[in-house]
């Protein structure tokens, strides 16, 4: 009996060997893909969800005349015995490894040096446990939580002459596989910049530019 397959061709069972493993190779290839993009959305997403808040912070300052402050915290206990101006008694600050970063945005009682915060709204963002949140030295001081604060002609000043931008940094964790990162920056002006950028392992380099971006003062 003659055999069916061509000397100088393939038979069926190869071609479908060969299909098998172009097959194998763009699914692994997707999956790579598809892992990388989530993450950098992660990332993205985290970082442009703060800056809306900053934003929404910085405009009803301007708009009530007031001192509003986005403060990187949960609230554990609110005393509401005033309807009109309930206050956070104790706050869960960000920790390296959380599930989740929480936000509250809070109204002053003054144009400057608000000693009574209202709490407006609160939300929480999910968050890649092996990312962190870098913060400039100056933020959260005297005992204050994590927080940007705003007053209706920028951002609120307690650091005598520091005229350094605030900054808020994203990154992956030492053993992570991330490599995005975010920088939310603050000028003394009140003039919020998000950057979108890879991770070098000390700096945030932009996407679209070639000049790092550095976490922050320290």
């Amino acid at each position: 009996m003659r055999s069916l397959r061509n000397s100088d061709g393939y038979n069926i069972v190869e071609i479908l060997i060969v299909i098998s493993v172009m097959i194998t190779v763009i699914v692994i290839g997707s999956s790579y893909i598809t892992d990388k993009f989530a993450l950098r959305r992660s990332v993205d997403g985290v970082t442009n969800n703060i800056s809306s808040m900053l934003q929404v912070g910085k405009l009803r300052s301007v708009r009530d005349g007031v001192e509003y402050r986005v403060v990187l915290a949960r609230c554990d206990n609110i005393d509401d015995s005033d309807p009109d101006c309930p206050q956070c008694d104790s706050y869960d600050q960000y920790q390296a490894g959380d599930n989740d970063v929480s936000l509250i945005l809070e109204r002053g009682d003054s144009n400057v040096g608000s000693t009574v915060w209202c709490m407006q709204s609160a939300h929480s963002k999910k968050f890649q446990s092996d990312l962190n949140l870098v913060a400039s030295a100056n933020l959260g001081q005297g005992g204050e939580p994590l927080n940007f604060a705003f007053v209706p002609t920028g951002m609120r000043r307690d650091f005598g002459t520091d005229a350094n931008y605030e900054t808020l940094t994203i990154i992956p964790a030492n053993d992570s596989k991330i490599e995005s990162c975010g920088v939310l920056s603050v000028s003394p002006t009140g003039g919020i910049t998000v950057t979108e950028g890879k991770w070098s392992g000390s700096i945030c380099i932009p996407i679209l530019d070639s000049s790092p971006v550095t976490p922050g003062p320290s």
